[in-house]
């Protein structure tokens, strides 16, 4: 695909959410649930996500921010029964546009204070899927707050058998179910998420360039080396021939020089050579006639 990125207009309400007629489930998605861990498809589809979203954003949306598995606080209450926790869920990844850039140390977004609602946010769906409620409770919270994309991913095809499916927030409201025709998604964003053979992949959807997963980085960072000792090693020969090539050149140059010395003495001597002959026969005449001028009477 090669469709140009073009700005989106996205929807979002001001802090606080309303309760409206209490639509808006009320989730405290991980104060209940203990630390059960995750596999670890589900932690390399995370870090997939994080770092291809980040090299995006970084050269075509500079204004947004990627944050993985943190918790996104969008009311200000009830507060859980047991540990006081405000209501949040905590997308697998999610990219937010702040009204100022957040820094690198930051441990939760909430929806008013650091910036609108989420323009994106992604599940990746496990075996926890069905507590954490990707499938229902979480996607009206994220419809309600006008979450513009939500995107399921599930590595395996347990839980969705297409393993990539957007829902997009439309004109009714209400989330649409999109799939490109090669199973992967476009989000308007202006990155695709495709599953290859090899497991799942961010593209940049104009140019088609696959960002380097982080499996994939000690490789690259392997090719990159090889090409650039390749690179240097050829620079190497190719100033040795240079060099050798000058050598060449100077020492044809000295030949030619020496050549042409020994030209000019020759054909120094030569002269000498013909201009003492002709003295000799010079000389010769003189002598004749001087010969011949003593036997006159």
């Amino acid at each position: 695909m090669n469709t140009p990125i073009s700005p989106v207009a996205w929807e979002t309400y001001a802090w606080p959410i309303p309760h409206g007629d209490g639509q808006i489930p009320i989730l405290y998605e991980d104060e209940d649930e203990g630390d059960m861990g995750e596999a670890n498809y589900h932690v390399l589809a995370d870090e997939i996500l994080h770092i291809g979203l980040i090299e995006f954003l970084k050269e075509h949306r500079p204004k947004c921010q990627p944050f993985s598995n943190m918790n996104l606080y969008y009311l200000d209450g009830p507060p859980h029964p047991r540990t006081g926790s405000a209501p949040y869920v905590s997308p697998d990844a999610m990219v937010v546009e702040p009204y100022k850039p957040l820094p690198e140390d930051t441990v939760s977004y909430k929806i008013g204070r650091d910036g609108p609602a989420p323009l994106l946010a992604i599940e990746v769906l496990s075996g926890r899927s069905g507590q954490q409620r990707d499938l229902t409770e979480k996607a009206v919270t994220y419809r309600q707050l006008r979450i513009a994309e939500y995107i399921l991913v599930d590595i395996t095809g347990r839980h969705l058998p297409e393993k990539l499916l957007l829902k997009r927030l439309e004109a009714d409201g209400e989330y649409h179910d999109f799939r490109d025709a090669d199973g992967g998604v476009t989000s308007e964003l202006g990155f695709r998420l495709v599953m290859e053979v090899d497991g799942l992949r961010v593209v940049e959807t104009a140019t088609g360039h696959r960002y380097a997963r982080p499996t994939e980085a000690e490789t690259l960072a392997k090719a990159k080396r090889a090409a650039e000792e390749q690179a240097r090693q050829e620079r190497a020969a190719r100033d040795k021939a240079e060099q050798e090539r000058r050598h060449e050149q100077a020492a044809r140059e000295k030949a030619e020089q020496e050549r042409r010395h020994e030209q000019a003495a020759r054909e120094k001597a030569e002269q000498e050579r013909d201009a003492l002959q002709e003295r000799l026969r010079q000389l010769e005449e003189e002598a004749k006639r001087r010969d011949a001028d003593s036997d006159l009477p």
